[in-house]
């Protein structure tokens, strides 16, 4: 966590006095960054339980066991953020 803080701290200062990025700025940087958040959330929660529905689904029509835990890889995590940056850029161009 101090790690986490101490580079965000010097980002900050590098942004500010460097690279000449506004303080004001930050917060509505802040606000998009949670915009992303939420919406691979919910691409992650979708996904999940999609896989979750055809897994259940295949165990009842083959009658083999396949496992839920299948789902249990950061790679989702990191696909769904992809999908919600896709999303999230297409939905600012469409307007």
């Amino acid at each position: 966590m101090g790690i986490v803080i101490l580079t965000s701290w010097g980002a900050y200062l590098v942004g500010t006095r460097g690279m000449g990025m506004r303080q004001s700025d930050l917060s509505g940087a802040a606000t998009v960054v949670l915009t992303y958040l939420g919406l691979t959330v919910v691409f992650l929660l979708g996904n999940l339980a999609v896989g979750i529905v055809l897994i259940l689904g295949l165990r009842a029509l083959t009658r083999q066991f396949i496992s839920i835990y299948m789902l249990n890889d950061a790679t989702l995590a990191v696909l769904s953020l992809l999908q919600a940056l896709i999303f999230q850029s297409w939905r600012e161009r469409s307007t």
